[in-house]
């Protein structure tokens, strides 16, 4: 109804216990029952959850964290919290059980470095996303760790973070080893996009392979110095704040669903002359995509990122195609979901 509510005195929201008039809030989700949990930083009770039907709770972080600071929230698919704590106080996990309001069956981890702490890289923790495996990446001032158990937090013998090693030429390492890790995005196909002081990095989706590094030196990228990145779902086109203003890069990934819809490819037809990718948007989470000749020749194949999959106009044998209409034919794995449609390809 175009009108807003303000949440500062007298609300569900607590001024910070060292300053008495200024009520932080420095973090907010949602979870799968629409329930709004809220970072209230440096208040006594500094995390708030707002029910749906208006009511409320607060819940006191109970580790001795400086300043009750809390920060970013996400939420996983277990429905489990995960809260930065910044100034090198760590990450926290948080489960409230059953039921919010019952604080009995409640769960609480505290994540630091070291074994046996949680095994994070280091404690100043800057970032955080979870995949869609479910895993919990996050990213500290000394790279990123992962932790790959998040139905074992609360169990007896608990889960710690792993510290991934990659391969870079022929040289194995920790994963942004002694690299700030200022954001981590996901794309459509669970690729993580990784900002950093020192440029934009795309890894594979287990973190194992680097795929691209972007810099200011072999890309349009405004600053090495990326604070923010997020992805557009739908068009997959990656949106980068860096300390020089913001710019995008269009990624070949985008999130797909079960069966393919709205399907898109374009351009259509292709112009003479292009040489850019042919993208065919809107097709099954990694589905298999054929473009054959009318007889059913087949010219080229290859899987989707998630719901989309690109071409760039050439056969198996990497040839320039000829002029013509071309059939694109896409299934899933099982053979369930089966859609065909054409393009015409303009060669001069």
């Amino acid at each position: 109804d175009n009108t807003a509510e303000v949440f500062k005195q007298g609300s569900f929201i607590n001024p910070a216990y060292f300053a008495n008039t200024s009520y932080r809030v420095s973090g907010l989700q949602f979870d799968i029952d629409r329930n709004c949990w809220i970072s209230n930083y440096g208040a006594n009770n500094n995390l708030v959850v707002k029910k749906p039907d208006g009511t409320s709770r607060s819940f006191h972080v109970p580790f001795p964290i400086a300043e009750n600071g809390v920060a970013d929230i996400i939420i996983d698919d277990l429905n489990q919290k995960w809260i930065i704590s910044p100034n090198g106080n760590g990450l926290i996990c948080f489960s409230h059980g059953t039921t919010i309001d019952n604080p009995g069956d409640d769960g609480w981890k505290w994540y630091r470095a070291g074994a046996g702490n949680g095994n994070l890289p280091d404690n100043n923790v800057l970032s955080i996303a979870s995949d869609k495996d479910g895993f919990i990446w996050v990213g500290t001032t000394r790279g990123i760790g992962i932790i790959r158990c998040a139905q074992d937090v609360f169990a007896p013998a608990g889960c710690e973070a792993i510290l991934p090693v990659v391969q870079q030429d022929n040289f194995a390492g920790y994963l942004f080893r002694d690299e700030q890790v200022q954001s981590i995005a996901v794309d459509g196909a669970n690729r993580k996009w990784i900002g950093t002081k020192n440029g934009l990095w795309l890894i594979s989706a287990d973190g194992e392979k680097i795929i691209y590094r972007f810099s200011v030196s072999n890309s349009p990228l405004l600053s090495d110095d990326v604070k923010k990145v997020t992805i557009d779902p739908l068009t997959g086109e990656v949106f980068l704040a860096t300390a020089a203003g913001i710019c995008s890069f269009r990624s070949t990934a985008t999130e797909g669903t079960a069966k393919t819809e709205s399907l898109l490819v374009f351009p259509n037809p292709v112009p003479p002359g292009y040489t850019g990718t042919i993208a065919i948007r809107g097709v099954a989470n990694n589905a298999i995509v054929k473009i054959t000749e009318l007889n059913g020749n087949l010219v080229f194949q290859t899987r989707a990122l998630g719901g989309q999959a690109v071409w760039n106009g050439r056969d198996y044998r990497g040839r320039q195609i000829s002029s013509g209409i071309y059939l694109v034919l896409i299934s899933d794995d099982e053979k369930k979901d089966q859609v065909a449609t054409k393009i015409v390809y303009i060669k001069k």
